[in-house]
């Protein structure tokens, strides 16, 4: 099962706001060290944008950010939690979870459709601890 990525506003404000800047530079500067920063930099950022994605399959869950891809055994995963955290990972939102797995890795990613993407995990691996904070009705 395929999950995208949340997307908050003001990370699209940010990364756009990047993005049309470093074209700004490129058309106002005409030098070629700014061509190749602002086409790799807008590049990278689209990247990141567009293909921010997991995936849930039998046995794993993939995590895709742009050029970087992780894959986690599921039976691997010890819990979910939620998070704030503003430290990089591939999740576009502020609204977060927070995957530990193995003894003492983790991930943090944000999918658009949170329930869908937690009970996908549970129906994998039944023995994953979920903090209550990732259902809202609680």
């Amino acid at each position: 099962m395929n999950f995208k990525s949340k997307k908050d506003i003001w990370l699209a404000v940010s990364i756009w706001g990047v993005i049309i800047l470093m074209f700004f530079m490129m058309i106002t500067e005409r030098n070629i060290v700014v061509y190749i920063v602002g086409i790799l930099n807008n590049a990278l950022l689209l990247w990141l944008w567009f293909g921010t994605s997991y995936k849930i399959d039998d046995e794993n869950l993939i995590v895709k950010n742009g050029p970087f891809k992780s894959t986690i055994d599921i039976k691997s995963i010890k819990k979910l939690r939620a998070t704030k955290t503003l430290l990089a990972g591939p999740a576009l939102s502020i609204d977060r979870i927070e995957i530990q797995y193995k003894r003492y890795d983790s991930v943090i990613v944000s999918p658009k459709e949170k329930n869908k993407f937690i009970e996908s995990l549970l129906s994998k691996n039944k023995s994953i601890k979920v903090d209550d904070k990732l259902y809202p009705d609680n």
